[in-house]
């Protein structure tokens, strides 16, 4: 078997479900902000791409990228790192997760 396939079958799409918590400020949101816009773009120059998006309840935000699990993890490490403070994130397997029943929870909370 060829090295391609073996990378593109260990790929796999991945969620991050953020949330704004209680307690985060406007400016804390303000300096996380281009910190999570750089480590996206760090993201892009290695070829990889990620989609990210807020919901219209202005507290949640939805990102979803290919990535093997180790490079998901250390996305998701970083990622968590830089929102510690006002944010509660997750990370989800796609094929693992039931979306809509996590959206619907996340919809109840707030």
């Amino acid at each position: 078997m060829s090295v391609i396939p073996e990378v593109i079958n260990e790929r796999k799409l991945w969620v991050i479900l953020s949330s704004r918590k209680t307690t985060a400020k406007v400016n804390e949101l303000e300096i996380v902000k281009p910190l999570v816009e750089k480590l996206n773009e760090e993201w892009f120059e290695k070829g990889d791409f990620i989609w990210a998006g807020r919901f219209d309840d202005g507290k949640t935000s939805m990102a979803i990228f290919d990535a093997t699990e180790e490079k998901a993890k250390n996305y998701f490490e970083n990622y968590s790192k830089i929102c510690a403070n006002s944010l509660d994130v997750k990370l989800y397997n796609w094929d693992a997760m039931p979306l809509f029943t996590i959206l619907e929870r996340i919809q109840g909370k707030i």
